[in-house]
C-alpha cells in the first residue's frame, strides 16, 4: 500500500454492558441476563441460573478497548452487542427493557471515547410496534445503526411484519447490520455442537438476504442501507443458481424481482469476515470491492485481528484495500477522514 495510511475503521466487534439491569417485579422471565465477577476482573454471564460464558473486560471496559485498538492500528470501532443479546426470544417486556439498557451502555461507551467508537443499536423485535418507537430513541441517543438477527423467532426478517421497522430506521438514516442468529435445522447436523453456529450462521445470513432481494426491498425503501455480516453467509456461492433461476423462470421469479441477483446483490454491503483472503478477493469481484467493509469479529476467539495484512494477502489494489480498511465504512456513516 502506498505511504498515504488508510484509515482503519472496524465494522464487526462486539461489546456486553458492564451490568444487566435488575428484573422488575412482575416480569415472569426465567432467562433473564446477569453478570458475576469472575478472575482477572472479567465477567460471567448467566441466564437465568444457567452458566453462559466467561467475558473479559475488553467486552466493556473502553480504556482496554482503545489500547488494544491502537496495537492493532484500528482507527475507530463499531460496536454491536453479541448476538445473543438481541433478546427476541424474551418475553416482550423483559426484551424492551434489556435492548433499552444495551443501547443505553452502548451510547456510553461511545461518549467515553474521545471519537473512538460508534455503536449500533438494538430492538426489541417480537413486538414490532414497540421496536418501532425505539429507532427513535436509538437516533436520539446517537447510536449509528441497527443490529438485526436474521429472523425473529422464526420469521424472516425480510417480513411484511417489520417493514414499518425498516421504514422508520430508512427515514432516520440508520444503516442495518444483519447477523445470523440461532440456526434452523440443528437436528440435522451431525458432530460437535459447534458445527451449528460453523454452518448455521452463515446460512441464515444468506437465507435473510435473499428474503430482501425476493421481495424486492429496496423498491420499498431505496435509501435503506443494509450490511450483512460474514460476507452475506453463502450469497456467494448460490448467487449464480439464482440468476440462472432468475433467468430460465421470468414468470417465477421476475414478478417479484425485477433486477437480476447479482446486479442487486451489488446494492448490498457485506463485512470482511469471511476468514480467506481469496474468499474476499472473490466476493469483491462479484459484487464490488465498493460495498465491502472490514471487520474482525472481535474480541471474539475467533476474530481477524490483522486487517491490514488480511486484505493484503487478497491481491486486490491500494485503492480498493484502502477502501475496503476504511474508506467505504466511513463513507456508510458519514465520518469524515
Amino acid at each position: 500500500m502506498d505511504d498515504v495510511k488508510a484509515m482503519l475503521i472496524d465494522f464487526h466487534t462486539h461489546f456486553i454492558p458492564p451490568a444487566f439491569p435488575q428484573k422488575p417485579a412482575g416480569i415472569a422471565e426465567p432467562a433473564w441476563p446477569s453478570l458475576r465477577p469472575a478472575a482477572g476482573g472479567g465477567a460471567t454471564m448467566f441466564t437465568g441460573d444457567t452458566k453462559f460464558r466467561d467475558f473479559d473486560p475488553l467486552y466493556w471496559d473502553v480504556d482496554r478497548r482503545i489500547a488494544a485498538m491502537d496495537a492493532a492500528g484500528v482507527d475507530i470501532q463499531v460496536i454491536s452487542p453479541l448476538p445473543e443479546l438481541l433478546s427476541y426470544w424474551l418475553d416482550p417486556a423483559a426484551g424492551a427493557i434489556l435492548t433499552d439498557a444495551i443501547n443505553r451502555a452502548g451510547a456510553d461507551m461511545v461518549a467515553r471515547s474521545g471519537g473512538r467508537l460508534k455503536a449500533l443499536g438494538v430492538l426489541a423485535l417480537q413486538d414490532p410496534d414497540h421496536a418501532v418507537r425505539q429507532v427513535a430513541e436509538v437516533a436520539a441517543l446517537g447510536l449509528s445503526g441497527l443490529f438485526l438477527g436474521s429472523h425473529v423467532n422464526g420469521q424472516s426478517i425480510a417480513a411484511d411484519r417489520f417493514h414499518p421497522v425498516l421504514e422508520q430506521a430508512e427515514r432516520h438514516n440508520l444503516p442495518l447490520f444483519i447477523h445470523g442468529i440461532k440456526p434452523g435445522g440443528l437436528d440435522r447436523i451431525e458432530g460437535p455442537a459447534l458445527m451449528g453456529a460453523v454452518v448455521g450462521i452463515p446460512y441464515e445470513g444468506t437465507m435473510a438476504l435473499a428474503g430482501f432481494m425476493a421481495t424486492d426491498i429496496f423498491a420499498r425503501f431505496p435509501n435503506l442501507q443494509i450490511v450483512f455480516a460474514h460476507g452475506g453467509g453463502m450469497i456467494g456461492s448460490v448467487i449464480d443458481r439464482m440468476e440462472l433461476v432468475w433467468s430460465k423462470f421470468p414468470a417465477a421469479m421476475q414478478g417479484a424481482l425485477r433486477e437480476a441477483p447479482t446486479a442487486y446483490a451489488r446494492r448490498f454491503w457485506y463485512d470482511s469476515v469471511v476468514f480467506s483472503p481469496e474468499n474476499l478477493a472473490y466476493l469483491a469481484a462479484r459484487f464490488g470491492a465498493d460495498r465491502i467493509i472490514a471487520g474482525s469479529d472481535g474480541p471474539t476467539e475467533i476474530g481477524q485481528t490483522d486487517l491490514p495484512g488480511f486484505l493484503a494477502a487478497t491481491g486486490l489494489s491500494d485503492a480498493d484495500r484502502k477502501a475496503i480498511l476504511g474508506g467505504n465504512a466511513a463513507r456508510l456513516l458519514d465520518i469524515m477522514p
